[in-house]
C-alpha cells in the first residue's frame, strides 16, 4: 500500500510538471530587442523597469552594442534596478579613458603617466595610429567582474534568459552572432564601435560594433523562436537634420551604421511593439547624462503602457523573472593559467605583479587589483581574462597585448607663465638591455627643457634598477621688491645629471639612493642694469651631492585626486660647492656674496605630505604640509623658490598660491595649505586654498634694494575654477596673501612637464 501511495504520488507529480510544461510550450514566447546607441542605450534599463513593473520578462533577448551590454547582463540575472545602479556608480571619465588610478601605476612610470594627448608606435615605416582611441581595458575588466558568477556557463542558451548578441567582422565583412562562448567578451566585441574602440580579437576574427551592420536584430530573436517582439529603438533616426550631425560622436555614428540603419528599417516593420525614446537631446557619447536617459527610456515605456498590458493579458501566463545568485562563485582555486600573446615579457613577472599563482584562491577584486597593477607597469596594451570550470578548481586564461617596444607622445599646454609648449616624449624599452627603459622627454618653448631617462632593471620580478638621469632647463626667475613689484629678471640655466639606484615596492613605494651633479648659472633677461652693466656676463654654481629620496604615493589621480596620500621625504649631503662666473672683475665682486660658498659641507632634510579624501561625492579636502631645513646656508642657486601653482614646475619650486611664480626665495620654511575642491557639474571643479607659510632667508643684501636676509609668515589664500577636460586640465584662478593684498592671476590649459 505504502509502494503505491509513493507511486501514485510521483505520477500526480510528473503530471503536474507535464502539464505546467505543455503550458509554457503551448504560450506564445516573447523576445526583447535593443539597439545599439552608445550612451543613449541606457535608455534600455528605464524600458525594463517598466517591463519589470507589469509582469512582463522575456523569453529571448537579443542586442547590438549597448544593447548587448544591457541585454547580455539583464539576460546573466540583473534585474532593472541593478543595472541602474551600476551605470549611476560607474565613473565613466575613467571607465572611457582607459585611465588607471594612479596608486596602480609603477612609481617609475608614474611621472609620466596620463600627461599626454597623443600617443604614436614607432615602427620601420614610422608613426602608427592606434586602431582606436580606447583600448577598453577598464571596460573588458568591468564586464568580466560583472558576469563573474555565469563564468561557468559556456552555452548563452543556458543563462537565465536565452541571449543573442552581434558583432561585424571587419576581415569578412559579415555578422558574427555570439551564441556561446564568454559573456563579457561578447558583450565587448559587440560595442566596439570602430576608430573609438580598439577591435576585439578572437581566433582570426576582428570584430567592431555589430550595429554596423544591423543594429536592431529582430530577425535573430525570431530564430531563437520569439512569436511576439518587444523592440526598444534608440539608435537609428529616420531623416535625421543637419544640426542634429554636428559633434564627432554623431558624425561618426551615422557614417558607420549606414548599413545598419537600412536593416533597422526592416527590422522595425516586423517589431510587434515598437519603444523609441525622446534622445533628440543626447548623443552617443552623453554617458554624463545617464540618470536622465533611463528616466526618458522608463517614460517611453510608461506611454506604452496599455499595450503593455494587453500583451500581458492576451497571453495569460507569464514566467517569473529568472534570478541568478550574484554571490556565486565569488571565491575559486585557479588550479591552471594559461597566457596568450606573451612574447617579450617574463611569464612571473606578469603574474608577480597579478599577484597570482596556480593554486591560489582569487575572488573578482583580487583580479581587478592585479590586473591594475600588471597595466600599471606600461608593459601591457591590454589584459582580459576569462575563467572556465575544470574536473578541480578553474583554469584562468589571460589575453594580453604586450606595449610597443618604442612609443612617441606629444601634447600642447600653455600657462600664463612659461606661455606655449609642445611636450614631446620617446619611450623605448629594451633599448639597452633585456629590462631597460629608455626615455626622453622635451618641452619645445620659449623656455625649454629636457630630461633623458634611463633604467636598467634587475632579477626577475624587476624591483632594482640602476637609474641615470640628465636634465636641462631654461627658466626664468623674477625677483620682487617688497611691495610686490617686480624689479628684474634673471635667466636661470639649469642642468643636472644623476646616477645611482631605485627600489620599487609594489606600486607605491620607492627608494632612490644617488649622486648628482648639478649646474645653475643666472644671465641677464630685463632689469638689473647695475650688475650687467658692470661687465658681468653669467653666474652661479656647480653643486656635487649624494642624495636619498622616499616616496610613498596612493594618491588615485594626478589632477584632480579624489583620496590617497602622497609623502616624500628627502635628504642631500653637499659634497662640494663650486662657483661659476664670466665677465669683468668688477662684477664678479658685485655677485661673489651671493654665489661662494664658506661650507662646501652641508646637508639638506626635506619633507612633503599630501592627502584627499571625500567628504561626499561633490566636495573633496586637500591637506598640503611641506618643509625644508639646511644646516649651513648655501649659495642663492641652492635655495628654493616659492610661488605660484604647479602648471610647470622646475627644480627647486615650491607652489604657494597668492604669490607669483618664484616670487619667494627661502633658505629653510614651513608650509602648510588646506584645499576644498567642489564638483559643480561633470568634470567642472571649484577649487578654495588657504595657506600659511614660514620661510628664512640669510643672504647678503648684495642687490639694492632687494632685501634678501630676513625671515617671513605669510597667509596666502585664492580661488580656482577647472575643468577636467579630455585635452588636459583648463584652469582659472586668482590668488592674494595679506602682505601686500595684490591679487595675481594664473592660468594654465593642457598638461604639466
Amino acid at each position: 500500500m505504502r509502494k503505491q501511495t509513493i507511486l501514485l504520488f510521483f505520477l500526480i507529480l510528473l503530471g503536474g510538471v507535464g502539464i505546467r510544461a505543455q503550458s509554457d510550450a503551448g504560450r506564445p514566447k516573447i523576445g526583447l530587442v535593443l539597439s545599439g546607441g552608445g550612451a543613449k542605450g541606457l535608455a534600455h534599463i528605464g524600458v525594463l523597469k517598466v517591463l519589470e513593473e507589469e509582469g512582463i520578462v522575456p523569453d529571448y533577448i537579443t542586442g547590438t552594442s549597448m544593447g548587448s551590454i544591457i541585454g547580455g547582463l539583464y539576460a546573466s540575472g540583473y534585474s532593472a534596478h541593478e543595472l541602474d545602479s551600476i551605470v549611476k556608480n560607474v565613473s565613466w571619465g575613467r571607465l572611457l579613458s582607459d585611465a588607471l588610478p594612479l596608486s596602480s601605476v609603477s612609481p617609475h612610470e608614474k611621472e609620466d603617466y596620463n600627461r599626454y594627448q597623443a600617443e604614436f608606435t614607432i615602427t620601420k615605416n614610422g608613426l602608427e595610429i592606434p586602431s582606436g582611441l580606447i583600448k577598453g581595458q577598464q571596460i573588458s575588466a568591468l564586464f568580466s567582474n560583472l558576469t563573474w558568477h555565469v563564468a561557468d556557463i559556456n552555452d548563452f542558451d543556458q543563462l537565465p534568459i536565452p541571449f543573442r548578441c552581434v558583432a561585424a567582422d571587419l576581415k569578412s565583412g559579415r555578422e558574427y552572432i555570439f551564441s556561446k562562448g564568454d559573456l563579457a567578451t561578447a558583450m565587448r566585441a559587440s560595442m566596439s564601435i570602430p576608430t573609438v574602440f580598439s577591435p576585439v580579437k578572437i581566433d582570426t576574427l576582428l570584430l567592431v560594433d555589430g550595429g554596423i551592420l544591423n543594429n536592431f536584430p529582430v530577425r535573430l530573436c525570431k530564430q531563437m523562436g520569439a512569436d511576439i517582439i518587444i523592440g526598444v529603438n534608440v539608435g537609428f533616426q529616420d531623416g535625421q537634420e543637419e544640426d542634429e550631425l554636428k559633434t564627432f560622436p554623431e558624425i561618426l555614428m551615422a557614417s558607420a551604421t549606414l548599413a545598419g540603419n537600412i536593416s533597422t528599417r526592416r527590422a522595425i516593420r516586423h517589431t510587434d511593439l515598437l519603444i523609441s525614446p525622446d534622445l533628440e537631446n543626447y548623443n552617443t557619447g552623453s554617458f554624463f547624462d545617464a540618470p536622465r536617459i533611463i528616466e526618458l527610456g522608463e517614460l517611453a515605456a510608461k506611454a506604452k503602457t496599455d499595450q503593455l498590458r494587453r500583451l500581458a493579458d492576451s497571453i495569460k501566463w507569464m514566467p517569473i523573472q529568472p534570478r541568478m545568485d550574484k554571490d556565486k562563485n565569488r571565491e575559486i582555486i585557479i588550479s591552471q593559467i594559461s597566457i596568450n600573446g606573451l612574447r617579450n615579457i617574463n611569464q612571473q613577472f606578469l603574474l608577480g605583479h597579478i599577484g597570482i599563482q596556480p593554486g591560489d584562491t582569487i575572488t573578482p577584486k583580487m583580479m581587478d587589483k592585479g590586473l591594475k597593477n600588471a597595466m600599471g607597469t606600461r608593459y601591457f596594451e591590454n589584459i582580459t581574462y576569462r575563467i572556465e570550470p575544470l574536473n578541480s578548481g578553474y583554469l584562468l586564461t589571460l589575453n594580453l597585448e604586450e606595449s610597443p617596444q618604442a612609443k612617441a607622445k606629444f601634447s600642447l599646454h600653455y600657462d600664463n607663465e612659461y606661455k606655449a609648449g609642445i611636450m614631446s616624449n620617446l619611450t623605448i624599452r629594451n633599448l639597452f638591455g633585456h629590462t631597460s627603459r629608455t626615455s626622453f622627454t622635451a618641452d619645445i618653448s620659449e623656455t625649454p627643457e629636457f630630461t633623458v631617462s634611463q633604467i636598467n632593471f634587475m632579477g626577475e620580478k624587476q624591483i632594482t634598477a640602476a637609474k641615470t638621469e640628465l636634465e636641462y632647463e631654461s627658466n626664468n626667475l623674477p625677483v620682487y621688491l617688497d611691495d610686490g613689484s617686480k624689479y628684474g629678471t634673471f635667466n636661470h640655466r639649469y642642468s643636472a645629471a644623476r646616477l645611482g639606484f631605485m627600489t620599487a615596492l609594489g606600486t607605491r613605494w620607492q627608494m632612490d639612493a644617488y649622486v648628482k651633479f648639478a649646474k645653475s648659472t643666472l644671465q641677464n633677461k630685463t632689469g638689473f642694469s647695475d650688475i650687467f652693466y658692470a661687465g658681468v656676463e653669467r653666474f652661479g654654481n656647480n653643486f656635487l651631492s649624494s642624495n636619498f629620496d622616499f616616496i610613498y604615493s596612493s594618491i588615485d589621480s594626478r589632477y584632480f585626486p579624489v583620496r590617497g596620500s602622497e609623502i616624500k621625504l628627502s635628504y642631500k649631503f653637499n659634497i662640494d660647492v663650486q662657483q661659476l662666473y664670466k665677465g669683468s672683475s668688477q662684477g664678479e665682486e658685485m655677485v661673489s656674496a651671493i654665489t661662494e660658498s664658506p661650507h662646501q659641507n652641508y646637508f639638506t632634510l626635506g619633507g612633503h605630505l599630501r592627502k584627499f579624501f571625500p567628504i561626499n561625492r561633490e566636495l573633496t579636502v586637500g591637506i598640503r604640509t611641506s618643509g625644508q631645513i639646511i644646516s649651513r646656508t648655501p649659495p642663492l642657486l641652492g635655495l628654493s623658490f616659492i610661488g605660484g601653482l604647479p602648471f610647470n614646475n622646475r627644480s627647486n619650486e615650491v607652489h604657494f598660491i597668492g604669490y607669483s611664480f618664484r616670487e619667494k626665495i627661502a633658505e629653510n620654511f614651513a608650509l602648510g595649505e588646506i584645499n576644498l575642491r567642489y564638483n559643480i557639474v561633470k568634470q567642472v571643479h571649484l577649487n578654495a586654498t588657504g595657506s600659511i607659510l614660514i620661510s628664512e632667508l640669510n643672504l647678503p643684501e648684495v642687490i639694492e634694494p632687494i632685501g634678501l636676509d630676513k625671515t617671513e609668515q605669510v597667509l596666502g589664500y585664492g580661488l580656482m575654477i577647472a575643468y577636467n577636460s579630455f585635452l588636459g586640465p583648463l584652469q582659472l584662478g586668482m590668488g592674494s596673501n595679506n602682505t601686500d593684498n595684490r591679487i595675481r592671476w594664473y592660468f594654465n590649459f593642457g598638461f604639466n612637464f
